[in-house]
């Protein structure tokens, strides 16, 4: 997969596409939703078992999290990445989590 990260300002703006080599296609479609089925169980798993924080979203593409929403301190947006890191398969977390009126950073 590839990831391309473009700072513009205070915000981030980061475009994803998926490789598949030749003649796999049609198993790489059934193997990405399961992936993506049990990243999405862990990701909840971890994020309830750490405390839930209502105004975090999560979205997963690709074995990548990413990350929004808004808070109020450094720590409410470093919370949830540092407990997102530890799901396994992932290949990336984008955290987007907005921390007064400041876009966030993207990492792993």
């Amino acid at each position: 997969m590839l990831t391309v990260l473009v700072w513009l300002g205070e915000h981030i703006i980061t475009n994803q596409a998926a490789v598949t080599p030749p003649g796999v296609e049609g198993k790489a479609k059934r193997v990405n939703p399961d992936l993506r089925a049990g990243i999405e169980k862990n990701l909840f798993a971890a994020l309830i078992t750490n405390g839930p924080q209502k105004a975090v979203k999560s979205d997963v593409k690709n074995a990548v999290v990413t990350l929004s929403g808004k808070v109020n301190s450094k720590t409410q947006c470093a919370r949830p990445e540092k407990v997102v890191c530890s799901v396994l398969n992932l290949k990336q977390v984008a955290n987007e989590l907005e921390i007064k009126n400041r876009k966030a950073t993207s990492l792993k």
